[in-house]
């Protein structure tokens, strides 16, 4: 009775084994955010009535525990779900992996038998050395005898260099050869999934039946970075913007011919084309921890001074190429790829076209002389909100040439959004201060300061062009200092910030010079300095 009792709790511990089933999950469905990713996959099961115990096995690392669901038909419930790792698992060989493998052993095997042979004529080297030495030394050796042994050395030793020579070029080529199998083996590393977390799931049934299990899960080791390409053909023609999304993932799982969403959030935006920031005149301080007096460093915050708000408004009418169905949330934007996509785990990211769009875009070329020579032409966009743009670098091709970098930002707040579209070295600007012009005067209690400045413009292109200028007159933050404009050459001056703007229409291989001055005004007994915040 005791034998059958021990050979039916047996049998029992075995049959409760068998019903442990191990599956792993083939990915359908991934929505990648700007950090991590919500991967969607599936597997079928086969059940037995009542309760199953399904290990999901080779999950990704990173992965959230937190963040499962899984997803059951009908007849069935999920009992539990247990989260573990499988610090056991043997890391096995790919099919790819093994092949590598005995090539590299097949080659290496041949660099063994090379290094013999060369071993045994170096050996035989030395032997016919040190008999040589020998000879030489032995003064019985008869004269003819030796310079036969000479002669057989030279010849010998020429044959034996020779083929060490030869063995050696063969054992660099086998070198090489193994050295780009370690490559391709490294290369192979990357894709292999070494993943040991697993999820044991307790499954009931209510009759025996095949089940379509889809498991989701959230991982923190996948992305995107936004990218952009900016194409103009002409300052005539509409632009062209590109929208791509720079998609990388080491989940240690490759996604293949998956479904693939795209969600957009937390924008951030940093300026790059130049800005100028309000100069402002108060008395000097030999010394205040307040005032940085470092030159005309440009900040973030010195955007509000760009007077763009001076142009006139013009509509632009945007068309789409369909690539991605686009989804606008409340908190973000989804693309939905329409064509399925494969994104394999590696290091690299790869790249998938997310939109396309033809801008009518307003073109016109930017300077600010005070701060470099440099002229900009520049894209204004209107209604750029509607673009869905997330800060991201950009690609600028112009004429069909590459011109270079710029950044696409999404928390721009002025009605129109420039964009960047390169310096261009034909047109050349000069600013010049006046010193014949430029004066200082003491009346009564107070001094008089004018300063004075040329801006000198030539269009050394083909096309007659719009140009803006920017430049500034001080700001007083003193009661004591007042400024005043003598002459703002016929630009707009913005009293708030300083800053001139002009709007000159230059002939091709036309010119322009543009005068303007003020006056400070300040008591005798102060001196003042200009700096910038």
């Amino acid at each position: 009775m005791k034998h059958y009792f021990l050979l039916l709790m047996t049998f029992s511990v075995v049959f409760l084994k068998a019903q442990e089933i191990k599956k792993e999950i083939d990915v359908k469905q991934a929505t990648v955010f700007l950090q991590g990713a919500k991967v969607f996959g599936n597997t079928n099961v086969s059940l037995q009535k009542g309760i199953n115990k399904v290990r999901i096995i080779n999950l990704p690392n990173n992965l959230d525990e937190n963040t499962y669901k899984i997803n059951l038909e009908k007849n069935t419930t999920l009992l539990s779900i247990t989260p573990q790792n499988n610090f056991l698992k043997d890391d096995e060989l790919s099919e790819g992996e093994k092949k590598l493998e005995d090539d590299r052993k097949k080659l290496q095997r041949q660099i063994n038998l090379l290094n013999i042979q060369v071993k045994n004529l170096t050996g035989e080297q030395h032997i016919i050395n040190d008999n040589l030495k020998v000879s030489a030394n032995d003064k019985s050796t008869p004269q003819e005898q030796l310079i036969k042994l000479t002669e057989f050395y030279r010849k010998r030793m020429l044959e034996i260099d020779n083929q060490v020579f030869l063995l050696n070029e063969q054992k660099e080529v086998l070198d090489e050869s193994i050295a780009k199998l370690n490559k391709q083996s490294a290369e192979e590393q990357t894709h292999k999934n070494t993943n040991k977390k697993e999820l044991l799931l307790e499954i009931l049934a209510d009759h025996e039946t095949s089940l379509n299990l889809g498991v989701s899960y959230i991982v923190s080791d996948a992305g995107w970075i936004p990218s952009y390409d900016l194409r103009a053909e002409s300052v005539k023609k509409p632009l062209e913007m590109i929208y791509k999304g720079k998609i990388y993932q080491k989940t240690g799982q490759d996604w293949k011919n998956i479904k693939l969403f795209v969600s957009t959030y937390r924008p951030s935006y940093n300026q790059n084309r130049p800005i100028l920031s309000p100069l402002y005149v108060a008395e000097y301080t030999p010394y205040n921890p307040q005032i940085e007096v470092a030159g005309y460093q440009i900040k973030k915050e010195a955007a509000a001074v760009n007077a763009y708000q001076m142009r006139e408004d013009k509509a632009i009418t945007p068309s789409q190429v369909p690539i991605a169905s686009v989804s606008d949330s409340q908190m973000n934007v989804i693309y939905e790829l329409n064509y399925n996509q494969t994104i394999v785990s590696q290091e690299k990211e790869q790249y998938v076209i997310l939109d396309k769009k033809q801008i009518d875009a307003t073109y016109k070329y930017h300077t600010v002389p005070k701060v470099n020579n440099q002229v900009f032409l520049m894209a204004f966009v209107k209604n750029w909100q509607h673009l869905n743009l997330i800060t991201g670098e950009a690609n600028i091709y112009f004429e069909d040439n590459y011109i270079g970098k710029t950044s696409i930002t999404s928390n721009y707040v002025k009605e129109e959004f420039p964009i960047s579209l390169g310096v261009d070295e034909r047109i050349t600007v000069k600013r010049t201060k006046l010193e014949d012009k430029t004066s200082q005067k003491a009346m009564n209690s107070n001094k008089w300061e004018t300063e004075s400045y040329q801006i000198s413009i030539r269009n050394n292109t083909k096309e007659s062009i719009e140009l803006e200028i920017l430049d500034q007159l001080p700001i007083s933050e003193n009661s004591k200092i007042s400024v005043k404009a003598i002459d703002t050459g016929g630009g707009n001056l913005d009293e708030k910030t300083g800053s001139i703007l002009w709007n000159k229409n230059i002939s091709s291989g036309g010119s322009e010079k543009i005068n303007f001055s003020y006056e400070v005004k300040y008591p005798k007994d102060m001196q003042i300095q200009y700096y910038s915040r």
